[in-house]
């Protein structure tokens, strides 16, 4: 009788405790695609203020996202079809200010220098995980419209992809 009755309380204790874990946010992807990385920054953060690290703040009309870090911030999909990033040089354009292009690292994971963002989603999700990380801002180019930003960060961003398809790619 007593085993069953700590069998009892023990399968309560347990289906308790996984009820509570349902109600915590999950933690964000740990690897995304740099289409993903560009949606969750243009959709997910229209209308939101980014820090800069020096206490501003930045919006994003236009955003390409360039995997970094390989060998160790990468993996495969399956098949070998494309890589997924940990990490990531993100070049953003912002219509207000003038124009603003912005260059700065984004990671799916805590890192040393890196800044938490996130938690759009109001009271439910405080103290949840942290949408990704980022570093401190670059300014590279003001007055710029969205043709100039692309023509701006088209070559920078090939280049990078260039380097980063050259090395290999573990994953964590």
């Amino acid at each position: 009788m007593r085993i069953t009755g700590a069998a009892l309380l023990l399968c309560g204790l347990g289906l308790l405790v996984a009820g509570f874990a349902d109600a915590v946010p999950k933690p964000p992807p740990r690897f995304w695609s740099p289409a993903r990385c560009e949606r969750v920054l243009v959709r997910a953060y229209a209308g939101w203020a980014l820090p800069t690290g020096d206490g501003h703040h930045f919006g994003i009309a236009q955003a390409i996202c360039v995997g970094s870090g390989a060998p160790h911030a990468c993996r495969w999909t399956t098949g070998h079809r494309s890589r997924l990033y940990a990490k990531f040089t993100v070049f953003t354009h912002s219509r207000l200010n003038g124009g603003v292009v912005r260059s700065w690292t984004l990671a799916t994971r805590a890192g040393h220098d890196l800044v938490p963002v996130g938690q759009r989603g109001g009271d439910q999700y405080a103290g949840g995980p942290p949408d990704f990380y980022m570093s401190r801002v670059k300014l590279l180019a003001t007055d710029a419209t969205p043709a100039r930003f692309r023509s701006i960060v088209v070559p920078l961003a090939a280049r990078l992809t260039q380097q980063e398809n050259a090395t290999g790619c573990t994953g964590e």
